[in-house]
């Protein structure tokens, strides 16, 4: 197998292609990194509902546009339920 890797390495350098390997990882970890700061004080939560939630969710997106996403609208939508119910909403802001 290593003979593998060292053929296609030597043909990618042949075609003056810099080596994938070390790129990859680099990308792998900036996009982990942002990933991680954009997740920090956040939780996750996963729930199975049926399908025709995430049609109408996505309708609700598109109809939005652009800049909408599923997690804006599920903190709008727990927002509703905790305004209907009389418990603290959470700012949008956090």
């Amino acid at each position: 197998m290593s003979n593998l890797k060292n053929l296609q390495q030597a043909a990618n350098v042949a075609a003056g292609k810099a080596s994938t390997r070390k790129k990859s990882v680099e990308a792998v970890a900036l996009s982990t990194q942002s990933a991680s700061n954009s997740r920090n004080g956040k939780i996750a939560m996963t729930f199975h509902l049926l399908e025709d939630f995430k049609r109408s969710m996505r309708l609700v997106q598109a109809h939005q546009g652009s800049g909408c996403t599923l997690e804006g609208l599920a903190e709008e939508a727990f927002n509703d339920l905790f305004s209907k119910y009389n418990v603290p909403t959470v700012s949008h802001d956090n």
